[in-house]
């Protein structure tokens, strides 16, 4: 199993707790990030797009990340 260490800023932590708990632990966010991160990847490598929306479907935000996108199938 990989190591990895990471530097997140307090304010990012706080911000986080805030909207989730403040008994959300920085290695529960790092941990739910790469889970996150994970998925996203074999998603896209599926050739899925991953997308946010309001809550009624109507606006739609296409996720722009370079890293994922590396995952994209070629055409």
């Amino acid at each position: 199993m990989a190591d990895i260490r990471l530097q997140i800023p307090d304010d990012v932590v706080q911000s986080i707790q805030d909207k989730t708990g403040s008994n959300v632990k920085p290695t529960d966010i790092a941990r739910d990030a790469v889970t996150l991160y994970y998925w996203a990847v074999q998603e896209r490598a599926k050739g899925q797009v991953i997308l946010s929306s309001d809550p009624e479907g109507d606006k739609m935000t296409r996720l722009a990340m370079p890293s994922i996108e590396k995952a994209a199938p070629t055409a």
